[in-house]
C-alpha cells in the first residue's frame, strides 16, 4: 500500500524538517504524527533556523525508528516491561521488522508471535496507518542480572534501518535474604527542596546563638543522598515522571505515568508500560501495597505507584486501575487491556481526597458531604458500589478511619478544602495543615482563629451540612497525616500477616502534596506547616518501626521549587508598612508606585525585610507542644521568596485563607481566563508588587510551545535530597539520577548480593 504522490512528498518534506541529521523527538517527545500518518500531533515543536530544536533521542535519524523502554533504563531481573519497536515518519510502503535480537539471540519470530497473539489494536499499540511501524510485546522481563543489548532492524522503503538500546539489569529483590527490608515506607515531599526542609527546621525547631536546637526527623536519618530530577523530555519535571521514574527505573516524560511514548498519541492507555517496584513486590512476593496522600487519590504522585497512562489527568480510568476494575461499560475498558490488567496490581490501602473521581454524579453525598457543586462519574460509582464489593472498607472521617477493621482492604476518601473564597486548593485536595490546626483551635493567624470571619470557618458549608454544621466541623473530621499513616501501617501489617509467607511484607507510599500545591500559589507559610506535618509523620513512623530490623524508611522529593529564604521581618513592621507600595484601580493596571509623603522611598514595605546581619532569629512558639508553631506570623517571622512566579503582590504576611496570586476574568463564553500579568486584587492588594517572570501567553515560534499562560510558580530543575533509615539505608547515599532509586529499593529488599560479570548474561523472557 502506498500514499499518493502529493501526500508522500508532503510527508517526506515534514520528515526532513523534523529529523534532519540527528534523531530528534517530536513535540513533547511523542511522535510527530498521529497514528494515521497524516495528522500532525498536538503542539508544534520549537523551531530555530527552520530546524527542529527539540532534544535528541536514541532513534534512527531518517525514519525515527526507536525502541522502548528508552536506552539506559535501569531494571532489575524479573521486572516486567513492554518492548516496543516503532517508526515516527510515515513511509511510502508498509515497513517490516526484519530482525530483533537480544545479546545476539534472534527474537524476531518470538516478538512477532507475541504481537500476533495479543492481536492488533490497543493490546499491541497498532498504528492506524500501515505506513507507520509500531508493535509492542507486553509484560516481558530479563531473567538474570547483567548487561543487555537489544538491536532492531526495520526495512523502510527498501532500506534497512537500525537502532540499538542497552540496559543494565540489577538482581531481583529477594526479601528472604538476611537483612532485607520487608516493611518499606516511601515518604515523598512534593516540591520539598532543601530550602523548604531548612525553613521547616528553623520554624519548628528554632536556633540558639546560631546553633540548631534540634533537627527534623528526616535530617536524623542514617543515609543522605542527592537525586537528579530531570524528566525524559525536559530539565523541569512535573510530578508525574518526578514520582514515576524513581519507582520503575525508567526516565519518563512530563505528564506520563509508568509508560514510555509511542506513535499512537491519540490513545494514552496503549503506550508501552513498565512495572513499578510496588507492583513487582505484590505480583511476585504477595506483598501488600498502599498509598496515603493529602492530594486527591488519582493525582500524579499517588497514581505513580501502580497506574499506567500517558496523561496523568485521565483521572477516571486511573481510579479504576487503583482498585483493579475493568469493565467495557466504564471509563476503563476490559476489551483491549488484558495486558494492563495483568500488570497493574490493585492497591490494598488508599487514603486521600477527590471523591468526584470515585462517586456517581447521582450520589447525593458527593454534594452534601464532599461539597462538590457539580461533577461526578456518569459510568459507575466506585466508592459506593465497586470498592465494597471488592472487599474494601470505605471511610470518610477520622472516627470511621479509627474504627475500620485492620483485616480488610481500606479506601479512605476525605473532605477537601471547599471554602468558596479559597481558590488555592479546591475540594479535591484535603485542607492544608495550618487550616486543619486552626479548625481544631490549635493555631491562629495573627491571633485570629476559627470564630473570626476572616478565617471563613465558623459558617455553614456551601453545599450542605453532611460533613458538619460548620466548615470548621468538617475540617476537624479530616485526619492528620500521622493518623492516616498509623492506620495504613496497621492494615498493611494485618493483611501481610494473612499471607503466611516467609517473604511477606508491604510497601507504603506517603505523599505530602501541599508543599507543592501551596508553593505554586506562593502560600509559603502554609507550605512550611505541611513540611512539618510530613516530618512529624516520619518521626512517628520511625518510633513505631524502631524495633523492626526489616523496616526501611526513605524520604525524598519529586522535584524542588525555586523558593529560598531571604531573611526575616518584624510582623508589626509589615503591618505598619502595608499599603505604601502601590495602588490599583479595580485590581488592574495602571499601578502607581510611590507615595506623596516620601517620593524617594516608594515602598517602605520592602525596607521592612531584614537580611544579612539584620536577619535575626525568628520567634515562633509552640506553647501547646504539638510540634507546630502556634501562629505563622510571630513577632519576627521567616521570609521566603520564589525565583519564578506570575505577577502578584505581597505584604509577607500569612493570608487568612489560601488564595491564588494572579487575577482572572470571565471570557465571553463564560470560561475563566487567567491573567498572570495582573495581581489578584483580593490577595494582599496593599503589598509589594512582584513583577512576573513566567510566560503570560503562547508565542509562536518561541519556547512556550505547550503550556500557554503560567499563573503559578513553577517547579525548578534543582537536585533534591534523599534520606533513608533502616534496613538497606546505605544504598541511598551518593549522587544519582532519580530513576536509580527503584534499583536501590530492590537492593535494599534483598537484591544486592550480585556483583555481576563484565559481559552479557541471561535472556529476555515472557514470550
Amino acid at each position: 500500500m502506498t500514499l499518493n504522490k502529493r501526500l508522500t512528498a508532503a510527508a517526506l518534506a515534514v520528515a526532513a524538517s523534523l529529523l534532519g541529521q540527528a534523531a530528534l523527538a517530536g513535540p513533547d517527545d511523542d511522535a510527530p504524527f498521529r497514528s494515521d500518518g497524516k495528522t500532525r500531533n498536538a503542539a508544534d515543536p520549537i523551531y530555530f533556523g527552520r530546524k527542529l530544536a527539540d532534544f535528541p533521542t536514541n532513534a534512527e535519524s531518517e525514519t525515527g525508528l526507536r525502541m522502548m523502554p528508552p536506552t539506559g533504563t535501569e531494571l532489575f531481573a524479573g521486572q516486567r516491561f513492554d518492548l516496543r519497536v516503532e517508526t515516527q515518519i510515515p513511509a511510502q510502503q508498509a515497513p517490516q521488522l526484519k530482525r530483533l535480537s537480544a545479546n545476539g539471540r534472534d527474537l524476531t519470530a518470538s516478538f512477532n508471535g507475541r504481537v500476533a497473539t495479543q492481536g492488533a489494536g490497543p493490546e499491541s499499540g497498532t498504528p492506524q496507518s500501515p505506513l507507520l511501524f509500531g508493535a509492542t510485546a507486553r509484560n516481558l522481563s530479563f531473567d538474570k542480572p547483567g548487561r543487555y543489548e537489544i538491536i532492531a532492524v526495520v526495512v523502510v522503503d527498501g532500506v534497512e534501518r537500525r537502532v540499538v538500546n542497552r540496559y543494565e539489569v540489577a538482581p531481583a529483590p529477594n526479601p528472604n535474604t538476611a537483612g532485607a527490608a520487608r516493611r518499606v515506607v516511601f515518604f515523598l515531599g512534593d516540591g520539598v527542596g532543601l530550602p523548604m526542609r531548612t525553613a521547616a527546621r528553623i520554624v519548628s525547631k528554632g536556633a540558639f546563638e546560631g546553633r540548631v536546637q534540634d533537627t527534623l526527623a528526616m535530617q536524623k536519618m542514617q543515609a543522605q543522598g542527592i537525586s537528579r530530577t530531570t524528566a525524559f523530555d525536559s530539565i523541569i519535571t512535573d510530578s508525574a515522571p518526578g514520582m514515576a521514574s524513581p519507582l520503575s527505573g525508567m526516565k519518563q516524560s512530563n505528564n506520563a505515568l509508568q509508560v514510555a511514548v509511542d506513535n499512537t498519541p491519540e490513545n494514552p492507555l496503549d503506550n508501552p508500560r513498565i512495572e513499578t517496584v510496588f507492583e513487582y513486590m505484590k505480583r511476585v512476593h504477595g506483598w501488600k501495597i498502599g498509598v496515603v496522600t493529602d492530594a486527591f487519590l488519582v493525582d500524579a504522585t499517588p497514581a505513580a505507584a501502580q497506574a499506567h497512562n500517558r496523561s496523568r489527568r485521565n483521572y477516571l480510568n486511573i481510579a479504576q486501575q487503583m482498585i483493579g476494575h475493568y469493565d467495557d461499560a466504564t471509563e476503563l475498558k476490559k476489551t483491549g487491556y488484558a495486558s494492563l490488567a495483568d500488570l497493574a496490581q490493585p492497591l490494598d490501602v488508599l487514603m486521600g481526597g477527590g471523591a468526584v473521581h470515585w462517586m456517581s454524579e447521582k450520589n447525593p453525598q458527593l454534594k452534601d458531604f464532599y461539597q462538590y457543586s457539580r461533577g461526578g462519574r456518569t459510568d459507575v460509582d466506585l466508592m459506593a458500589d465497586v470498592a465494597p464489593a471488592k472487599g474494601y472498607s470505605v471511610v470518610r472521617i477520622l472516627d470511621e478511619l479509627r474504627a475500620a477493621p485492620t483485616d480488610h482492604k481500606l479506601l479512605g476518601v476525605f473532605t477537601g478544602e471547599f471554602r468558596t473564597t479559597s481558590s488555592g486548593l479546591g475540594p479535591d485536595n484535603l485542607p492544608g495543615t495550618l487550616d486543619r490546626l486552626i479548625a481544631h483551635g490549635a493555631a491562629t493567624i495573627r491571633g485570629k482563629g476559627v470564630k473570626d470571619p476572616e478565617i471563613g470557618m465558623n459558617v455553614v458549608p456551601p453545599q450542605g451540612t453532611g460533613c458538619g454544621a460548620t466548615v470548621a466541623e468538617c475540617f476537624r473530621k479530616v485526619p492528620m497525616k500521622t493518623d492516616m499513616v498509623d492506620k495504613a501501617i496497621s492494615v498493611l501489617d494485618a493483611l501481610a500477616g494473612k499471607t503466611r509467607r516467609r517473604d511477606g511484607g508491604w510497601m507504603l507510599l506517603v505523599e505530602q502534596s501541599q508543599p507543592d500545591k501551596y508553593g505554586h500559589i506562593l502560600e509559603y507559610d502554609r507550605a512550611i506547616y505541611d513540611v512539618i506535618e510530613l516530618d512529624l509523620a516520619i518521626a512517628a513512623t520511625r518510633r513505631r518501626l524502631a524495633d523492626d530490623k526489616h523496616a526501611l524508611m526513605v524520604v525524598t522529593a519529586d522535584h524542588a521549587q525555586p523558593q529560598t529564604i531571604i531573611g526575616v521581618a518584624l510582623t508589626g513592621a509589615l503591618v505598619g508598612s502595608a499599603g505604601s507600595c502601590f495602588t490599583t484601580t479595580g485590581g488592574n493596571y495602571p499601578i502607581t508606585l510611590g507615595s506623596a509623603a516620601d517620593k524617594d522611598r516608594p515602598c517602605a514595605l520592602q525596607d521592612a525585610i531584614g537580611t544579612f546581619n539584620d536577619a535575626t532569629f525568628p520567634t515562633y512558639e509552640d506553647r501547646n507542644r504539638d510540634g507546630y508553631p502556634d501562629d505563622p506570623d510571630p513577632a519576627i517571622k521567616l521570609i521566603i521568596e520564589d525565583g519564578g512566579h506570575p505577577t502578584y503582590s505581597t505584604n509577607f504576611l500569612t493570608n487568612y485563607q489560601p488564595l491564588k496570586p494572579s487575577a482572572s476574568r470571565r471570557g465571553e463564553d463564560g470560561k475563566t481566563i487567567e491573567q498572570p500579568a495582573v495581581p489578584d486584587a483580593k490577595r494582599q492588594p496593599d503589598g509589594l508588587l512582584m513583577t512576573g517572570n513566567m510566560p503570560t501567553r503562547n508565542i509562536t515560534g518561541g519556547a512556550n510551545k505547550t503550556s500557554g499562560a503560567i499563573d503559578i510558580a513553577p517547579h525548578s530543575g534543582d537536585d533534591v535530597l534523599v534520606s533513608a533509615h533502616g534496613a538497606g539505608a546505605r544504598h541511598f547515599a551518593g549522587y544519582y539520577k532519580n530513576s536509580s532509586i527503584s534499583v536501590r529499593l530492590s537492593s535494599a529488599m534483598g537484591g544486592d548480593t550480585w556483583r555481576g560479570p563484565a559481559g552479557h548474561a541471561g535472556a529476555l523472557v515472557g514470550w
